[in-house]
């Protein structure tokens, strides 16, 4: 059954010349695409890079523990098959939020 989700990352990070945004952009990327959309707003702020990402999308999970289970199953793989620039490591706070809908007919969901 599709589900409706949300979720809200916070990474900070001490400054570096390497930009935050596109760290995290490529991450989101592999983690969500064709299963939603997000925008990052990053900002530096006293020697901080400081970026809060917004996730929303239909996918099948059910909860929210299999979409942070799903999170948590790629980092894992990303570890072992190539060297990850991770952003991950600085997340310093998440929210995250899933709705369940309801079939109404070709094309149309409704919340349940």
């Amino acid at each position: 059954m599709p589900c409706e989700f949300s979720l809200d990352l916070c990474f900070i990070r001490e400054h570096a010349p390497e930009p935050f945004q596109d760290v995290i952009e490529g991450e989101l990327r592999k983690l969500f695409a064709g299963r939603g959309t997000w925008y990052i707003d990053c900002r530096k702020e006293a020697g901080l890079d400081i970026a809060v990402a917004e996730v929303k999308g239909l996918a099948a999970w059910e909860s929210e523990e299999e979409v942070l289970r799903y999170i948590e199953d790629f980092r894992e793989s990303s570890r072992d098959t190539v060297p990850v620039q991770d952003c991950w490591d600085h997340l310093q706070g998440y929210q995250v939020q899933v709705t369940p809908k309801i079939d109404a007919g070709c094309c149309r969901l409704q919340k349940r």
